[in-house]
């Protein structure tokens, strides 16, 4: 190979002579001298040999780009400031957030539970020394129970028939701290004690008021037990509601129990027809009985009153009849002679009415008076 093709450059001393200069090898200019062995790079050779080749430090050499060289690259200057950005733009990222309105945070430090914060800005220490967790906690949750799954729709009643039950329980977060730490997967926990509390009641009452009339009480009554039981649990979820949407018997018998269903709205339909009539005739007898209780009073207070009006009347013409005794038994005389010939048709005239003038007969008032 000719000696200005070398791999590394042409070799100094005049241009073309065989002289056996060292040129550009990459072990170091030896003079005539045999070149070295590579010796080993280390860290600082290696950071030089860098900044060299991204012209860092490097130069130009014999005015130019000659004898094959490395290009010369423009210095790349940074400011030590810069790299304060870094830790500062992740200090800021990581430590200040915002908390939405239907929200709650809790805080970790290394792990430790340490607050929980609501709504609005807040700050913490950079990550990894605190960790935020958030929840929503005014949304309302649904958790279902026998929609999917058969096993859990079919329950055993208190006289020993199956239900065929699905319900929803309405819950939100009260305690996030609790929701959060205190147990292990809480929407399951509000899922499998809802079925145990609605098993326990179910277990407890017939098959009649469960797929009737008694939705609505079992409603209120597994509310109130659930949340006791997730209290105790310290679960920090608050139960709103429990609403049974399906309380039918299995299936395959589910003719048979409308049939008696049906038998017994028939049956309590004629019952209560018989108990208005019953109500009807009671009810008029005692108002009979009543009217003639009070018209017996009457007739009592009326025969009393009377009773005492003639004794008093008596009494005071027996004091009349004291002081003018002839008196009394002439008026006496007459009243009782006007009452019994008040309704005859006879006229009795004295016995000096017939001298002097005739006197004036009604004659046409009597006959009137016997027609």
């Amino acid at each position: 190979m000719p000696d200005n093709n070398s791999p590394w450059g042409p070799k100094p001393g005049g241009g073309g002579s065989g002289g056996k200069g060292q040129g550009n090898s990459p072990w170091g200019n030896g003079g005539g001298q045999k070149p070295n062995r590579p010796q080993k790079p280390n860290r600082e050779n290696v950071i030089e040999e860098f900044k060299r080749r991204s012209g860092a430090t490097g130069r130009s050499g014999g005015g130019g780009n000659r004898g094959g060289g490395n290009p010369q690259l423009p210095e790349l200057k940074i400011p030590k400031w810069a790299f304060l950005l870094i830790p500062l733009i992740f200090l800021l990222l990581t430590s200040v957030f915002t908390i939405q309105g239907n929200q709650q945070a809790a805080i970790l430090r290394f792990g430790d539970y340490q607050r929980t914060v609501g709504p609005g800005l807040h700050f913490k220490w950079p990550n990894p020394i605190e960790r935020k967790y958030v929840r929503d906690v005014t949304s309302q949750r649904e958790t279902l129970v026998g929609v999917r799954n058969n096993a859990e729709s079919l329950m055993l009643t208190g006289d020993e028939n199956i239900v065929d039950i699905n319900f929803a329980v309405l819950w939100v977060i009260n305690d996030l701290e609790s929701y959060l730490f205190k147990v292990d997967q809480p929407e399951d926990l509000v899922k499998s004690a809802a079925e145990s509390v609605v098993r326990e009641i179910i277990g407890k009452n017939e098959l009649d008021p469960i797929i009737t009339t008694g939705r609505s009480q079992f409603g209120g009554e597994v509310r109130e037990r659930l949340q006791e039981l997730l209290d105790e649990y310290e679960s920090g979820v608050l139960v709103n509601d429990v609403q049974f949407q399906k309380t039918d018997p299995p299936t395959e018998v589910v003719d048979d129990f409308l049939d008696v269903v049906n038998a017994s709205q028939e049956a309590e339909r004629a019952i209560n027809e018989a108990r208005a009539y019953r109500n009807k005739i009671v009810l008029e007898a005692e108002g009979e009985a009543a009217r003639l209780i009070q018209q017996a009073e009457g007739y009592r207070d009326r025969v009393i009153a009377d009773a005492e009006g003639e004794a008093r009347r008596f009494e005071l013409i027996y004091g009349e009849y004291k002081l003018a005794p002839q008196v009394t038994r002439q008026r006496m005389y007459l009243e009782t002679l006007e009452k019994v010939y008040s309704d005859s048709e006879k006229i009795i005239l004295d016995g000096d009415a017939g001298s002097g003038v005739v006197p004036y007969l009604p004659l046409d008032q009597l006959n009137k008076k016997g027609n």
